[in-house]
């Protein structure tokens, strides 16, 4: 059994590792020349730690990452918390594993290293995949022709192996655009003494700051709608006072955050729409190819996490038949992938609210949460196990 998976992000070289632990070959083609540290911020839930533990992979990715020991959701203008939520020791003892955060180039530089040598190769473009009878051509940019078993495309938002299956469609713009910084520890830690991540929620803006990298780097992420400006971008950077200049009455804690940052990475948060299939006899879409969501529950790349794992446990189960372990992948992953889209979107409307009614009624709601939910709104989410559809 041989896979290709296209594309080297979080997705794809997560899919690899379970795929070769499930002793199936695997060769992941990423594009890109060399390895740069692309990114800013990024968090996995216990939906998704829990996975990794069970792949072998959590205790080398907690090595670089960073357990919060809290969560408060803030008012905009003063700081006032609307909702604490613990973290730490209980919320790890209540899922099983921690919610993570991470630098994004560490966590993916620690998954590319646990990868045998020779499974990633990069500048290597994929431009078209032909099936055949039980197998699948891929044709590279540089004129090489590869056959597999079977080919992931793991290749972002964009994917072109999506174009190819279900038709030329260009992703849609959510309406947001997202400022990624980070600060020095020693430049951030009178700003921000505890472990404690704390997100200010108010009119079309969304702020969030947390300690990345094992605590050396102060994360600070803006979400801001109605903005002057959107293209899909990881690497556009800016002055951090063109973010700042959206917060004109924010908190000033947020905003000490915002400018700390010096520059900052622009991007447009852009979102595919739902579609009714993934797999396409002996190809599959996973992560943002097949589901790119905003990013108001942190679980883009959790879900990628999921489809990488529940793809590994479908075809080393039906290994004779990669057309039907494609099939229940895609019937166990496709309805919660569109669940979590849906309650991205959700969540990011109730976020931006404008001071009034709706506001309140919000606030009141947050308050009285920890009755039923004492690690806070996605505890939900994290309690789902996408091993229970597998068994």
């Amino acid at each position: 059994m041989r896979v290709a998976i296209v594309g080297g992000g979080i997705g794809g070289l997560t899919a690899a590792f379970a795929l070769q632990r499930a002793g199936v070959e695997t060769t992941v083609f990423e594009q890109t020349p060399q390895l740069l540290p692309v990114g800013a911020s990024l968090q996995l839930g216990p939906n998704a730690t829990r996975l990794l533990a069970d792949i072998g992979l959590l205790e080398q990715l907690r090595a670089v990452a960073s357990r919060p020991d809290a969560v408060d959701l803030l008012r905009w203008d003063d700081g006032s918390v609307l909702l604490h939520a613990e973290h730490g020791d209980a919320a790890e003892s209540h899922f099983g594993t921690p919610q993570l955060d991470f630098y994004r180039p560490d966590l993916h530089r620690a998954l590319v290293d646990s990868l045998p040598p020779g499974v990633l190769e990069l500048g290597a473009r994929v431009t078209g995949a032909e099936q055949s009878g039980d197998r699948v051509t891929v044709a590279l940019e540089d004129g090489r022709r590869e056959t597999f078993d079977a080919v992931v495309a793991a290749d972002g938002i964009r994917s072109p192996l999506r174009q190819l299956l279900v038709g030329a469609e260009e992703p849609t713009f959510s309406g947001t655009v997202v400022y990624r910084g980070v600060v020095p520890r020693a430049e951030a830690e009178d700003l921000h003494r505890d472990r404690t991540n704390r997100y200010w929620i108010g009119p079309y803006r969304h702020g969030v700051s947390y300690w990345i990298a094992g605590g050396a780097l102060l994360a600070l992420n803006l979400g801001v709608q109605r903005a002057d400006w959107s293209e899909e971008s990881w690497t556009r950077e800016v002055p951090a006072a063109e973010a700042d200049a959206y917060l004109e009455g924010w908190d000033d804690a947020l905003r000490e955050r915002v400018r700390r940052c010096g520059t900052v990475l622009r991007g447009g948060v852009f979102v595919r729409r739902a579609i009714p299939h993934w797999s396409f006899g002996r190809i599959t879409l996973l992560g943002d190819a097949a589901h790119a969501m905003e990013p108001f529950q942190a679980q883009g790349a959790a879900q990628a996490v999921e489809d990488a794992y529940v793809l590994a446990r479908c075809v080393a189960k039906a290994a004779d038949d990669v057309e039907e372990a494609f099939r229940r992948y895609e019937q166990i992953r496709l309805d919660r992938a569109a669940e979590l889209q849906a309650q991205a979107r959700g969540a990011g409307d109730e976020f931006f609210l404008e001071d009034g009614p709706e506001q309140i009624a919000r606030d009141e709601r947050f308050r009285r949460l920890a009755e039923s939910q004492p690690f806070g709104t996605r505890q939900l989410v994290w309690e789902h196990d996408v091993r229970a559809a597998l068994s």
